[in-house]
């Protein structure tokens, strides 16, 4: 049951109608596990599995030679990784870290490309992801080279957050690391610890037991663009 559960999320993210499309990519997927901490997929290596998320968070690294990780991106279920090397039959470009343990669907590159070729609604939902992607990827390019470190936090946590069932409001929960978002948008934790300190001397955020909650988040998106 808890599969089916797990199946069925990931496919309405996908915005996947097609009945014989989900039915598809059901049956050819092999399942996989991996634990939290675990590499999901390694950067430069020749391998051509594609991988729908099922269940878990995942994020998306670069790794200079020194090993440090640049944050480009957080996955969740729905998302399809592993699709570049699969469309180009190059290297991976960039590092799959299981966040916390995933479950997800495995198919060969020929596998996967064939379901591309035989369902239309896979291959919106696949245009879809990548238009997406560059979105995500302008947008943060313009951030850096256009804000402050204050800004580009303000923006971060902004996107981090959800409405709030009980207000204007909007909440992060759970509590991100401060380190987490110092890799985020490119700064040092000192930083992020002295500007989310900043916003709630101002009343703008608020720390709750299992959240921060923005207490007005119109306004702190204007400083995002101030900044």
């Amino acid at each position: 049951m808890m599969a089916d559960k797990s199946w069925a999320r990931a496919l309405d993210a996908l915005s996947l109608t097609d009945q014989d499309a989900r039915a598809a990519l059901m049956t050819r997927a092999e399942i996989r596990r991996f634990p939290a901490g675990a590499s999901i997929i390694a950067q430069d290596d020749q391998g051509d599995q594609v991988f729908l998320v099922l269940d878990g968070t995942a994020r998306v690294v670069l790794l200079s030679e020194g090993g440090q990780e640049i944050w480009l991106d957080t996955l969740q279920a729905g998302t399809i990784i592993g699709e570049l090397a699969a469309l180009t039959d190059r290297r991976r470009t960039s590092e799959i870290i299981a966040e916390t343990e995933c479950e997800l669907a495995s198919y060969p590159a020929a596998v996967f490309l064939d379901l591309l070729q035989q369902y239309g609604d896979l291959g919106l939902a696949l245009a879809r992801i990548l238009a997406h992607r560059v979105h995500h990827t302008t947008q943060r390019m313009f951030e850096l080279s256009a804000l402050s470190a204050p800004g580009r936090i303000y923006a971060e946590i902004l996107r981090m957050s959800e409405c709030s069932k009980a207000g204007p409001t909007r909440v992060i929960r759970p509590i991100p690391s401060l380190t987490a978002i110092a890799l985020r948008v490119n700064t040092t934790r000192e930083t992020v610890s002295r500007t989310v300190s900043n916003l709630e001397r101002r009343g703008m955020l608020m720390r709750r037991p299992d959240a921060f909650e923005l207490v007005d988040p119109d306004h702190l998106a204007r400083l995002s663009t101030a900044n």
